[in-house]
């Protein structure tokens, strides 16, 4: 009962939080000194794009629905149902009568039925709102499928939803109907898109970058091209490399083409996942009758009428004499999210911050006992006690959640139990929840203390950096216990990821080296190791070795004359790889054609590769091997401020940007005196540089390898950073 009460609360912080982003996306974040509300949300909010957005566009939904938005705002209709219902509601342009006739059903029918009856509304030729009355909800298994041309792509139903299809939309066309009416009666040929999943050392991740960058100046651009383009320059490679028949071009010998067996997997899965799919919703429509209903908008507007508290749902605010600010601050916040974005209009742009801040502090305290509770919930195997199907419909139907969300809190209380310190800092509010999610997966109990005093010091940017380093560290060494990078390392680790993207890899440094590169500082050579491998650094001075050795012997990994080399043995750079720490998935758009092309090849190369090539890393060597005598990294210095690019990463040096349209920026201007050394130029995403720095809403002081930013209104900056460090605005 606790769980579902904090999890219905929710639903007024986030509406609120949601309205005030709302009106902030409409120009005030530029003012803030931000580039995108993205990249607000990230660092002031700490939430992701995807959670900013789904909460501002509920938030514009519900402007026009105020019944719907009363009853999410005090409790009565969760997160999920209210999703549902304000895509209908208003792509359906319903009134008073229709909103409230459809609240009323949504109090005594579980999220599965009201979609389904939503999917009745919208079938063509579909009753009105008042015969659609008679629409009984029990018993059906197959629902009508819902026009395309209806539903834009962002406003589909979540995947896995009974209304989506039979299949899972990896599986499925992306070309709206007519290409799945083909798609379904086995006529397409193939064309469609599909999403393929690789998970990757971050090395690997950087080659691929760097990779595209040469494809781009080849003149191949766009994913699904720049992967066909990879694919066949190692399908050459492959067969002028391996002994006659080590390469089935045409796949296997009961599927003549890549495309037939493309077909048969995809039959052959689809209807296995058909039938999963309806043993699923028999199984949850078969307890649904476990599930209670009846406690929703009806007595939330009876509870507003009398005066009572909005908050009372609230397991913290249960007790008659519970004065607690979390308590008061929620019954305020359930108020102002009922009102809508009008009590906002008129606010400042820095009082909205302040607002910002407040209600995302609060989520967070709101965050952590639901994750600290639904831990225990698990533990006590309640959703098989409570008689649910499955989780997934207990954390929809109960909680109003997507059950990887409920398995994305529940993971980090798990680890925060390991990490009393990391624990306490987010409970005391010194860190954010994105911050407290990139230190479990790095800290323990040795270097929490430390880790936890670093995220108090960083912007969620830095963090990320410092953290994915960390975690390279980890997997190239084995070294559990990882303190925070000195400023030294993490300047050689991004003097690595610079030779990387900037196509400098393969060719062996000289002994002599600029004594003011980053890697001759810490000694990082061809020299064996050993020497310095003591103390609590052991873990950096371990990965950055090795990642030299890797960047200078990059090409002649090749391929063995037999089999892969047996278990057990060293990797290319002479050590083992104890770790699965600090890898990336990468998920790539391409033809289905392509997909099988990519998997079929990958499984017959296999054999071959040697041990700790990934083959996405083969993929990226074949065509460096092929092209970059041509363009590459020369090609890439003689345009202008090539060098300036390749230095900064191609990335926004911006401290909470990441975008990568990047363009040279003067730190002293001309006006004033400045020049072309390379000191005084950096790279800014050209809003951070036109329209940030030039509009007067960012100012970047000093040199290129220590600016000091200050963001927002002159005088009374939001946000000031001095090189790494996060100061206090």
């Amino acid at each position: 009962m606790a769980l579902a009460s904090l999890a219905r609360v929710e639903g007024a912080l986030q509406l609120r939080l949601g309205q005030t982003l709302e009106v902030l996306g409409r120009g005030g974040v530029f003012e803030l000194g931000f580039s995108s509300l993205s990249a607000y949300a990230l660092e002031r909010c700490e939430r992701s794009t995807r959670w900013a957005e789904g909460a501002r566009c509920l938030a514009r939904r519900l402007e026009r629905l105020p019944e719907l938005r009363g009853a999410v705002a005090h409790g009565a209709v969760s997160w999920s149902m209210a999703d549902l219902l304000g895509r209908w509601l208003d792509a359906n342009g319903a009134g008073p009568e229709e909103e409230a006739w459809w609240i009323e059903l949504a109090e005594s029918h579980t999220l599965r039925q009201m979609r389904a009856m939503v999917a009745k509304a919208m079938a063509p030729g579909a009753a009105s709102a008042a015969e659609s009355q008679a629409v009984a909800p029990y018993g059906e298994h197959a629902v009508p499928q819902v026009p395309a041309e209806r539903l834009a792509p962002s406003e589909r139903l979540p995947r896995g939803s009974i209304l989506e299809g039979q299949l899972p939309s990896e599986f499925q066309p992306a070309g709206g109907d007519e290409v799945g009416e083909d798609w379904r009666a086995g006529n397409q040929p193939f064309a469609e898109m599909c999403t393929l999943t690789c998970t990757v050392n971050r090395e690997d991740a950087w080659l691929f970058e760097a990779t595209r960058c040469l494809l781009d100046q080849l003149g191949v651009r766009g994913g699904a091209a720049q992967s066909e383009a990879l694919l066949a320059e190692a399908q050459g490679t492959l067969l002028e490399l391996l002994p006659h028949g080590a390469v089935d071009v045409l796949a296997s010998e009961n599927c003549g083409t890549a495309g037939e067996l493309a077909r048969q997997l995809r039959d052959a899965q689809g209807r296995w996942l058909e039938e999963l799919c309806h043993w699923r919703a028999d199984a949850e429509e078969r307890c649904e009758r476990n599930i209670p209903t009846g406690s929703g908008s009806s007595r939330a507007r009876r509870g507003r009428a009398s005066g009572s508290c909005p908050c009372a749902m609230h397991p913290g605010a249960a007790h008659p004499g519970n004065t607690s600010p979390l308590a008061g601050m929620l019954a305020q916040v359930a108020v102002a999210a009922e009102l809508g974005l009008a009590s906002l209009e008129q606010t400042s742009c820095t009082a909205l911050d302040r607002h910002v801040r407040a209600l995302s502090a609060a989520l967070t305290q709101h965050d952590l006992e639901l994750a600290r509770l639904s831990l225990r919930f698990h533990r006590a195997d309640g959703w098989r006690r409570l008689g649910y199907a499955t989780e997934s419909q207990y954390a929809r139907e109960r909680l109003g959640l997507s059950r990887s969300s409920l398995l994305a809190r529940r993971k980090l209380a798990l680890r925060l139990e390991r990490l009393p310190q990391v624990a306490a800092a987010l409970e005391a509010g010194q860190i954010g929840i994105e911050a407290a999610v990139q230190l479990v997966r790095v800290a323990s109990s040795t270097t929490e203390g430390a880790w936890v005093a670093r995220a108090r010091a960083r912007t969620i940017k830095h963090l990320r950096e410092e953290v994915a380093a960390a975690l390279t560290a980890v997997r190239w060494s084995g070294e559990v216990d990882c303190p925070p990078p000195a400023d030294a390392e993490i300047a050689a680790f991004q003097a690595l990821e610079r030779a990387v993207v900037g196509g400098t890899f393969g060719h062996p440094r000289p002994a002599n080296q600029d004594q003011n590169d980053p890697l001759a500082a810490w000694g990082v050579g061809p020299r064996p190791l050993g020497e310095r491998e003591s103390g609590s650094r052991r873990a950096w001075l371990v990965m950055l070795a090795s990642l030299a050795g890797w960047l200078d012997r990059c090409f002649d990994n090749g391929f063995d004359a037999g089999p892969q080399v047996s278990a057990g043995a060293p990797s290319a750079t002479g050590r083992h790889v104890t770790s699965s720490a600090g890898r990336i998935t990468l998920r790539l758009r391409m033809s289905r054609v392509d997909a099988v092309w990519w998997r079929r090849l990958e499984a017959q190369a296999r054999r071959w590769l040697p041990r700790g090539m990934s083959w996405l890393r083969f993929l990226c060597l074949a065509m460096w091997g092929a092209w970059e005598h041509l363009l590459g990294a020369a090609r890439r210095n003689d345009v202008a401020y090539g060098h300036i690019y390749v230095r900064d990463r191609f990335r926004c040096m911006s401290p909470v940007c990441n975008r990568r349209d990047v363009t040279p920026h003067r730190l002293v201007f001309r006006s004033a005196g400045g020049g072309d050394e390379d000191w005084n130029i950096g790279s800014l995403c050209t809003w951070c540089h036109l329209l940030g720095v030039h509009g007067g809403r960012i100012r970047a002081l000093g040199t290129a390898d220590r600016i000091v930013w200050e963001l927002g209104a002159r005088g009374a900056p939001t946000l000031v950073v001095r090189g790494r460090e996060r100061m206090a605005a």
